[in-house]
C-alpha cells in the first residue's frame, strides 16, 4: 500500500514538473487580496473582466487560455474577474467593463483594452505586459 502511495504521488509530481502548464502563465481567480498582493510583488499583472452571459467574454477567455500555454507568458499573473460576482471590487478599480484587460507592472495601470478579441491582438497585448 505504502508503495502504491509513493508511486501516485512520485508521478503527480512528475506530471507536473513537466507539464507545460507548470511553464505557463497563472490563471487565477479574482480575489481582491490576492490581487492586490501579486501587484505589489513586481511581476507584471492582467485583470481580465468577464461575465458569463456574455459571447464576446468567453471568446476572450479561450483566446487568453490557448495563449497561456506559451511558455512565453510564464512569468504572467493573470486574474480571471466574474463582472457580476466580484462587481464592488472592480468598480475600485474602474473596470466598468466586460470584455476587458487590464495590465499593470509594478503596482501601476500601464495598458487598458475592452472588446477586443481578436487573438493576434490579444497576444500583442499580453506581450506589452511583460
Amino acid at each position: 500500500m505504502h508503495l502504491n502511495r509513493r508511486t501516485l504521488f512520485a508521478s503527480a509530481i512528475l506530471a507536473v514538473l513537466i507539464s507545460p502548464a507548470s511553464r505557463a502563465a497563472s490563471l487565477l481567480p479574482f480575489d481582491s487580496v490576492r490581487f492586490e498582493q501579486a501587484r505589489k510583488s513586481g511581476k507584471p499583472v492582467v485583470l481580465q473582466v468577464t461575465a458569463t452571459w456574455c459571447g464576446p467574454c468567453q471568446r476572450l477567455r479561450k483566446v487568453v487560455g490557448g495563449l497561456l500555454e506559451n511558455s512565453e507568458f510564464k512569468d504572467l499573473v493573470i486574474f480571471d474577474a466574474d463582472f457580476d460576482a466580484n462587481k464592488d471590487a472592480l468598480v475600485k478599480l474602474n473596470a466598468h467593463t466586460v470584455t476587458t484587460l487590464v495590465i499593470y507592472r509594478d503596482n501601476a495601470e500601464i495598458l487598458r483594452n475592452s472588446g477586443e478579441t481578436r487573438p493576434d491582438a490579444v497576444e500583442a497585448l499580453l506581450r506589452k505586459a511583460m
